[in-house]
């Protein structure tokens, strides 16, 4: 496999985890009068990492890539990683 190759197979195996963390990162999906951990930048990196982490995990642990138990483990996670950043325990209700 050459480089140009092996680019566009990694960048097709991690676009969900981008797109994904972007989506999240840049989009405040739950108000809160608490700050979160990090800045949109951070959480950006943060869920990147935790995304393209479940999905080296996939394809190392199904043996391909694509799989719908690895995007919907991908979904899980980042949002948990999301979750935990902007301290969605602490959200005031009502």
């Amino acid at each position: 496999m050459d480089i140009i190759t092996l680019t566009f197979y990694l960048g097709d195996l991690f676009a969900p985890a981008i797109a994904l963390s972007l989506a999240l990162s840049f989009i405040n999906l739950s108000p809160s009068s608490v700050p979160p951990l990090l800045g949109r930048r951070g959480r950006f990196w943060v869920n990147l990492g935790v995304g393209c982490l479940v999905l080296a995990g996939g394809l190392i642990f199904f043996g391909e890539d694509g799989k719908m138990a690895t995007y919907a483990l991908l979904v899980l996670s980042v949002g948990a990683a999301q979750w935990l950043l902007t301290r969605g325990w602490q959200t005031q209700r009502g």
